[in-house]
């Protein structure tokens, strides 16, 4: 590894997003995830609304639906909002490196869809073992 590449990677990044234990829980609903401000990635000192809307992958009424749907559905809009903001606090340049309101948007959506739904069913099988 060249130190002078890691050094010019290195001043060149930032990534000012930490995570912490609300004194306000979340609270899901069919639909989104609400809770407390966020810090805004683009603006220093500002917030914004800590809200993430994802409408479920079936229909609510439909009686097949068990509570792991729900589960694997609430835990895959956590990691949703958990990624759109790392993305938008992982900074090049000043700029997020992968901007998670740009053109592969949804593609990042699929992504992380995907990782969730996996973790989802790790949990499943450890709570089974339980």
């Amino acid at each position: 590894m060249s130190d002078d590449i890691f050094r010019s990677a290195i001043s060149r990044v930032s990534y000012r997003l930490t995570f912490g234990k609300t004194p306000e829980p979340r609270k899901f609903l069919e639909d989104g995830l609400l809770g407390p401000f966020v810090p805004d990635a683009f603006q220093d000192g500002k917030v914004q609304a800590g809200e993430w809307d994802q409408k479920p992958p079936f229909e609510v009424d439909d009686a097949r639906i068990a509570e792991r749907d729900w589960l694997a559905h609430f835990l895959s809009m956590a990691v949703n909002e958990a990624v759109h903001e790392a993305l938008e606090h992982f900074q090049v340049d000043g700029k997020p490196y992968l901007n998670p309101h740009g053109k592969e948007e949804e593609w990042i959506y699929v992504l992380v869809n995907e990782l969730a739904s996996q973790l989802a069913e790790i949990a499943e099988k450890e709570r089974n073992r339980a």
